[in-house]
């Protein structure tokens, strides 16, 4: 009986998956104008803020890890943020990309550490639940300055923006059992290698790899927000479904709506910004590719943050603390 249903279940998959190919070919040709605007908005946001901002970091981060030299480096910072996560030195490199470097550096350097046996899988998975973020620099000049209109730094709001995965990060660590030894690694650390160009090679090559997978995504889903514009949807469900493919796409939606107040803008904005989209589901599902890892952690951590947006942002207290003035 399990095989029939999983033999029908495989069946329906196909069947929906060459149906989705076959739309995608109709529409390709049908709307040629629609892809050509897709493609150029993508390949834009790629260009001029995913490409320059992210690849330096893809090839510096790669150089320290095949060298072993982030080791020393973790020295700075790690014994402060082992205490709070109670983590691995080595797993401290990968919570400070995250937080500094947005979608999906941190899910990268999660996946090289497991890769490179720097961390276990399970120490992964648990960094994988709150690491991956949106980096502060898109959060302060594309939401706040840019689509929220504020005239400075809201620093009360990005402050609560980024406590929120370090307070599910924390709540979530007794559901991960790995052992952190004396020397505050689940793992033998690596010996030191000496730089050479194969391996500067190998790191660059990695790195346009990567970028260049990621620039695809983007197209992608940019696409299929420009082809959400054709149906006869309302603004306010563009919005929704526009954030949910891409952030870009859907910030502006969120920022262009009529008849919300500040304070509900700000709210769906900030839950687009957590979660990131499929689009970047997608990207980090391409970069774990290779390790054991699993999308679930960071799945889960994704819709955590936005349900625990949407709470407290109907907290009285705790808007009035962060957007003084709203209430």
């Amino acid at each position: 009986m399990y095989g029939i249903s999983s033999l029908y279940g495989g069946l329906v998959k196909k069947i929906l998956f060459v149906l989705t190919l076959s739309l995608l070919f109709v529409l390709l040709f049908t709307h040629p104008a629609v892809i050509a605007s897709g493609c150029s908005l993508g390949l834009t946001l790629w260009y001029t803020a995913v490409l320059p901002s992210l690849l330096p970091f893809l090839i510096f981060s790669n150089l320290l890890m095949r060298t072993g030299i982030f080791h020393y480096l973790n020295r700075l910072y790690a014994p402060v943020l082992c205490r709070i996560f109670h983590i691995s030195e080595a797993g401290c490199y990968a919570v400070l990309l995250g937080f500094l470097c947005g979608f999906p550096m941190g899910a990268k350097v999660i996946a090289d550490l497991v890769r490179e046996d720097h961390i276990c899988a399970t120490e992964g998975a648990y960094l994988l639940g709150f690491c991956n973020n949106v980096s502060p620099a898109f959060f302060l000049n594309y939401v706040c300055l840019l689509k929220l209109r504020y005239s400075e730094i809201p620093w009360r709001l990005v402050l609560f923006f980024y406590l929120l995965p370090v307070c599910y990060a924390i709540i979530t660590r007794p559901f991960y059992h790995f052992e952190i030894s004396s020397t505050g690694s689940t793992k033998k650390q690596a010996p030191t290698h000496r730089l050479n160009f194969p391996m500067l090679d190998a790191c660059i090559m990695d790195g346009f790899s990567t970028i260049t997978r990621l620039g695809g995504y983007i197209m992608l889903f940019t696409i299929l927000a420009q082809f959400l514009k054709l149906l006869p949807l309302s603004s306010y469900a563009l919005a929704f479904f526009s954030a949910l493919l891409e952030i870009s796409c859907g910030i502006d939606q969120l920022a262009a709506l009529q008849g919300l107040n500040s304070l509900s803008k700000t709210a769906c904005i900030c839950m687009c910004a957590a979660f990131g989209g499929l689009c970047i589901l997608a990207q980090t599902k391409s970069v774990l590719e290779g390790t054991s890892l699993r999308i679930t952690p960071w799945l889960v951590g994704r819709l955590s943050l936005v349900l625990l947006l949407a709470l407290l942002f109907q907290a009285p207290a705790v808007v009035a603390a962060v957007l003084p003035g709203c209430y």
